[in-house]
């Protein structure tokens, strides 16, 4: 029990820095922004919460994949979780598909979504390949854009027009948290091994 700690902490502080550099990317390019003044602490142009919330996201996703392997009687071994280099492969190629849906000058809701679906769906291919792994991010998927959606429309921050398509979020949302899922989940597959 104390391995799981340690790794659910680790979970919540590399979620806790690692989410608030891809949302930097968010506030930088005016994909989202916060509203000023209305939260007490601010980082950067970042509330107090964002880490916090991404730093329970990362140990959500990175505890509960191997514990749903287990319950699915699916081996945690994926090609993603091979060495210490794949992983962070992983988180990286993550944080590249974030930037993507920030920087990347094509239309959301058209190209921009193919292109980060593809992208995706690569990382599931390259790092994961097990259908289990596939469910689990489209859960992923759907547990994190219906947050995000709730998050939006009580007023915690906003999606900037054009990129607010999909019920006040990005229609690619669903998409950034599969390549979230693979590269986290198959973290903490790694350091449960």
């Amino acid at each position: 029990m104390p391995c799981r700690f340690k790794n659910a902490v680790f979970l919540f502080l590399l979620g806790a820095v690692v989410g608030p550099i891809g949302d930097s990317f968010h506030v930088l390019s005016h994909t989202t922004a916060y509203p000023q003044g209305v939260f007490a602490f601010y980082i950067w142009r970042l509330p107090f919460w964002v880490p916090l919330i991404f730093g329970v996201a990362g140990m959500a996703v990175g505890l509960s994949h191997p514990q749903i392997d287990r319950w699915l009687k699916v081996p945690s071994e994926r090609p993603g979780t091979r060495s210490a280099g794949l992983v962070t492969f992983g988180i990286l190629a993550f944080l590249g598909i974030y930037a993507m849906t920030a920087f990347v000058p094509l239309r959301s809701g058209g190209s921009l979504d193919v292109l980060i679906a593809i992208s995706a769906l690569a990382v599931w291919l390259l790092l994961d390949r097990k259908a289990e792994g596939l469910l689990l991010a489209a859960m992923t998927a759907l547990v994190g854009t219906g947050t995000e959606i709730l998050l939006v429309h009580v007023g915690a921050f906003s999606y900037l027009p054009p990129k607010n398509s999909l019920f006040g979020v990005g229609s690619w949302l669903p998409w950034l948290y599969v390549a979230a899922s693979v590269s986290v989940g198959n973290l903490g597959r790694y350091l449960e091994s």
